[in-house]
């Protein structure tokens, strides 16, 4: 004879006569008394099935009876699993609440390492529709499947036991179920590949905000799990604004090295001086005509693995001292790598008119094997050129910017799949 639910709203346990209410709507198959830990049939008018012996009780913010909203839907809860795990001397652990809600029936409240995740089970299947064991230890990639449109890559397995179980089930559990799971983790969301040896299930598992959840179920500010890491499913969820700033930030960098590579190149050439052996001088005559931009002067050598350093001074039509600069050039180069650059670039601001640069080598030194020294050198002037500095420096910026945003999601990332037990070596 079935139990009538339905109307029923309490019961005495048919074993120790406790008062126990009935939470979990008409399909609760099985009820175990919080005193004394027998196991009551909820479909044969609770007929004792079995007793549970030596159970102690996990720590877990929720009790039978809370009730609370998941994503704005009403749940109670009205059983209460731990679980362990052991593995290479570990051990796991962890507690499912069984929730019941009148208009989406049956899901789990897990608490695992302060976290608090809400999972339900699925009729879809994925493809493939099960991730054995052997797959996993001789792939050489995570293995993956296909669910709903999404690929979800693998994060863990193992099996588990319960130590724990007291309330409302749906189900019939007992302290000898050994279940087989396959964790495999999408975008935001766990699907769990679980094998009784029985039958075979889906789950799919999502995380709630933590404060608004436990506040809606009332937990008491002592009694709140505190997390431990990153929970696998804790993706950052940016604003529009936030991912607005980011791309704009990123776009803009683009932006500034494409103009700066425009303006490097802006300038006409006015002078070169042709190779000349670095035991002379330099002597290059110009004449400015354009009253915009600056004025550049590029020298160069053929220095190999070495350096070489260059004093330059800058005279008028009267041969009167404008300006003096030094410059070095280096470079360095292997079987695969290059360093340094054998030309360097000074720019000036010079009023329209004539001027001549004089060049001269002052030192150079031969500090890697199979170094030369600079033999011979070059000089080009340049004018109406344009600073591109700015651009660098604000390509540098927002760039950085961009990238800020882009490392914190790497490294969320990386911590999310930091507890997942698959090794790429």
């Amino acid at each position: 004879m079935k139990a009538p639910q339905d109307q029923t709203h309490a019961f005495n346990c048919t074993q120790c006569g406790a008062g126990l209410d009935i939470l979990g709507g008409g399909r609760v198959k099985t009820h175990v008394c919080p005193y004394c830990r027998s196991e009551l049939d909820a479909q044969d008018n609770y007929k004792i099935i079995r007793q549970f012996r030596d159970m102690k009780r996990p720590e877990t913010p929720f009790d039978l009876g809370m009730t609370g909203q998941v994503w704005g839907v009403d749940f109670t809860i009205i059983g209460t699993m731990a679980w362990a795990e052991y593995y290479g001397g570990k051990r796991w652990d962890w507690v499912d609440h069984q929730v019941y809600s009148h208009t989406h029936g049956y899901g789990w409240l897990s608490v695992e390492n302060g976290h608090v995740s809400y999972s339900r089970k699925t009729r879809d299947v994925p493809s493939p529709t099960y991730i054995s064991e052997s797959v996993i230890e001789n792939s050489e990639a995570r293995p993956s499947v296909r669910f709903q449109n999404e690929t979800f890559r693998y994060y863990g397995s193992g099996k588990a036991s319960p130590t724990f179980i007291e309330g409302e089930f749906n189900f019939r559990p007992s302290m000898d179920d050994k279940l087989r799971y396959v964790d495999l983790m999408g975008g935001d969301r766990m699907l769990s590949i679980i094998d009784s040896g029985k039958e075979r299930e889906y789950e799919v598992t999502e995380l709630p905000d933590q404060p608004s959840l436990l506040d809606s179920f009332g937990v008491s500010k002592d009694r709140r799990p505190r997390a431990r890491g990153v929970h696998p499913l804790d993706a950052i969820d940016r604003s529009p604004l936030q991912l607005f700033i980011r791309n704009l930030a990123l776009a803009g960098a683009a932006l500034a090295v494409i103009v700066g590579i425009g303006v490097a190149f802006k300038g006409d050439e006015i002078a070169e001086s042709g190779r000349t052996g670095t035991n002379s001088e330099i002597r290059l005559p110009f004449a400015v005509t354009n009253e915009t931009g600056l004025t550049q002067i590029t020298i160069s050598a053929n220095a190999n693995n070495s350096w070489a350093w260059f004093e330059a001074e800058l005279t008028d039509a009267d041969d009167e001292p404008v300006a003096a600069f030094e410059r070095g050039v280096e470079y360095y180069t292997g079987s695969d790598w290059k360093e340094g650059s054998r030309r360097v670039s000074t720019q000036v601001k010079l009023l329209p008119g004539s001027y001549t640069v004089y060049v001269s080598m002052v030192e150079a030194k031969v500090d890697w094997p199979n170094g030369r020294l600079a033999s011979n050198m070059e000089a080009r002037v340049r004018q109406g050129v344009a600073n591109p500095d700015w651009l660098w420096g604000a390509a540098a910026i927002l760039g950085l910017i961009g990238f800020v945003f882009m490392g914190q999601r790497y490294l969320r990332s990386a911590r999310r799949w930091s507890g997942s037990d698959w090794s790429d070596d």
